[in-house]
């Protein structure tokens, strides 16, 4: 049962790649490729029987069948097909650089001393083990004043990964300075700062995700000259964002059974597992809810959800289920909306990508031709779309109330302070 994943996903990316080449559709078809042939591994390492016997016919089709839905629209919106982009957003994406840039530089003197503290501390697990007691390690007060501009900083850096969008856009499109490109780049990795405070390798390997999925977006209109250097700099940066993971992966795996390797296996591999178990076990306690829908509306209006980790950890004393952590976006929500709830995030991914494409608009230069050109401020939607799917191979990405809230404004902004000079940037044609 556990190979059916493997083998249809396989073949689904071996036929996108035939259609699109490197493309975010065959890319995030990759990713569940990978993480369903890493549940095999689970299974052939032996590395836990017990969640293997979860695999079960329906929930495995239905896998299949929902995740498919979601890598649809990337197939169906070939951005290659349009014959420009209409960009009227350089100085509001000057601007976020800018924030993001100067959040990296705070966030980072503001917790140098907790970084090192962490890093040097030499066992990672027993850290950890802390976290999931309640009883994690607490960052450095500030006075009141200072804490007045460390606070939006602390919220503002848990979307930084949007800075990768951004940066590849930016070195593949517009003429912009090495040094503006740079601040972009380096205003993405706050987040996997944040990472290393709270001893999470997630966030890390969410980073890595995503830059994946805007390299995809982005690679068919970059030169060669492009290519190399975005290459060069997601290798460096890749490198020591791995390095670090792997450090928390061995401490935290080394004494079990398969070590540190078998401890990423069963990390990349359980959530189909607990997908199947959730779907086939799952009493869903809360009845239909959108908790996992809209996480800062219950947060900050309705006071009924704490966070994504409480809120696991109540549903599985309500249900007496050992729940696990990952379940993949499909699995996540299950836990507020039960049976239900797979389908609710399917069709609202579905219903926002036919409202984003369902017209084309056609702009007219001063020649007087009309172009087709797809405009800046849905390809950067359809960033925040597509990260769904792809950090959804392990769970929902915007879990995570604060990201949620920063998503609607940063899409709000870009809408809103649109510039009434459109500046007209040509796309290849064709696969490169």
């Amino acid at each position: 049962m556990n190979y059916i994943p493997a083998i249809y996903f396989g073949i689904l990316t071996l036929y996108l790649f035939k259609i699109r080449g490197i493309a975010p559709s065959t890319y995030i078809s990759f990713l569940y490729t990978a993480t369903s042939v890493f549940a095999v591994g689970i299974d052939v390492m032996g590395l836990s029987p017990n969640l293997v016997s979860f695999a079960s016919l329906l929930p495995t089709i239905l896998y299949c069948l929902l995740l498919t839905l979601f890598i649809m629209p990337a197939v169906l919106v070939d951005f290659n097909s349009y014959d420009a982009i209409a960009y009227r957003s350089k100085k509001i994406i000057r601007w976020l650089i800018y924030i993001y840039f100067f959040s990296f530089v705070s966030y980072s003197l503001a917790y140098y001393g907790d970084l090192k503290f962490i890093l040097s501390y030499g066992d990672f697990a027993e850290l950890k083990n802390y976290v999931y007691e309640g009883d994690g390690y607490q960052l450095k007060t500030y006075p009141a004043v200072i804490e007045l501009v460390l606070y939006p900083v602390r919220v503002i850096v848990n979307s930084s990964v949007v800075m990768i969008f951004v940066f590849l856009y930016s070195i593949t499109f517009l003429k912009e300075k090495w040094w503006i490109n740079a601040m972009a780049l380096i205003g993405s990795t706050t987040v996997i700062i944040v990472g290393m405070l709270q001893v999470d390798r997630s966030a890390t390997f969410f980073w890595v995700l995503i830059l994946g999925l805007a390299v995809s977006m982005f690679w068919n209109q970059m030169s060669a000259k492009i290519k190399s250097t975005a290459i060069g700099f997601s290798t460096l940066l890749i490198l020591g964002a791995a390095s670090y993971a792997f450090s928390v992966t061995k401490d935290r795996f080394e004494e079990r059974d398969g070590g540190s390797g078998g401890g990423i296996v069963n990390y990349l591999g359980q959530p189909y597992y607990h997908f199947c178990e959730v779907w086939d076990y799952y009493p869903a306690p809360d009845g239909v809810t959108t908790k996992s829908l809209f996480t800062a509306f219950h947060k900050f209006v309705l006071h009924d959800f704490e966070g994504t980790v409480r809120y696991q950890v109540e549903m599985g004393l309500k249900s007496n289920m050992d729940l696990g952590v990952f379940y993949t976006h499909l699995g996540s929500f299950m836990l507020s909306a039960g049976k239900i709830g797979p389908f609710m995030i399917t069709c609202v991914y579905l219903t926002l990508f036919y409202f984003l494409f369902k017209e084309k608009k056609n702009l007219q230069t001063s020649k007087k031709t009309d172009i087709n050109c797809l405009p800046f401020e849905k390809l950067m939607v359809v960033f925040f779309l597509l990260c769904i799917p792809t950090v959804g191979c392990i769970c929902y990405y915007y879990e995570n109330y604060y990201l949620e809230v920063l998503a609607y404004t940063i899409i709000a902004a870009i809408f809103f302070f649109r510039e009434d000079d459109v500046q007209i940037i040509n796309m290849r044609k064709g696969r490169k």
